[in-house]
């Protein structure tokens, strides 16, 4: 998102319900917010969900961001100090692409063999598990949503890049993922 519409988002929707949650008697207003908002075609924020968790996969790229010490955050967060601690970010963008079963979110396979996960060794790049298990020595699908495959980039599209190159040293049968992640927000 570009700077505005970060700020738009911010004033507009986030900072209204948080304070509505501090004047609201009674609760407690301590740990993670996740406003799930999705740009509608005439640039407008729209809200989906308000969670008081981090959102998965959302929550990737954060962490593949994040520099401080997340426990360090989070009890400075629970004991009301969080205003006094500092956190660090990395400058550069980052993107998941998820990585899902066949059939999902309906009915989909598990069991099946991911292969190319042992050759992934791409700088700026995590994978993220989610529906997956070890099997005899063998990851193998076990959800729908896989793997969150993250990178960081310079810019979006760097990370874009990077993330959508892993992916594709990544099979097992049916495995499909979008291919039109931070399309939007790139051009």
């Amino acid at each position: 998102l570009c700077r505005f519409s970060q700020e738009k988002i911010l004033r507009l929707l986030c900072k209204p319900t948080v304070g509505r949650f501090k004047n609201q008697e009674g609760i407690l207003n301590r740990g993670f917010k996740y406003a799930g908002i999705m740009i509608t075609l005439n640039n407008e924020p729209k809200v989906l969900e308000f969670n008081v968790r981090l959102g998965d996969p959302e929550t990737q790229p954060l962490m593949m961001r994040l520099r401080s010490d997340l426990v360090e955050l989070i009890l400075s967060a629970l004991s009301g100090r969080l205003n006094q601690t500092q956190s660090a970010w990395d400058s550069r963008a980052a993107l998941a692409v998820v990585l899902a079963a066949g059939g999902y979110p309906a009915h989909y396979q598990k069991g099946d063999i991911i292969q190319g996960l042992d050759q992934l060794s791409l700088p700026d790049v995590k994978v993220f598990h989610a529906g997956t298990q070890e099997i005899n020595h063998q990851v193998v699908t076990d959800g729908g949503r896989v793997l969150g495959v993250t990178a960081l980039g310079k810019d979006l599209r760097e990370a874009q890049q990077k993330a959508y190159q892993a992916a594709q040293l990544i099979t097992w049968p049916n495995c499909y993922y979008r291919h039109d992640i931070g399309h939007r927000a790139i051009s």
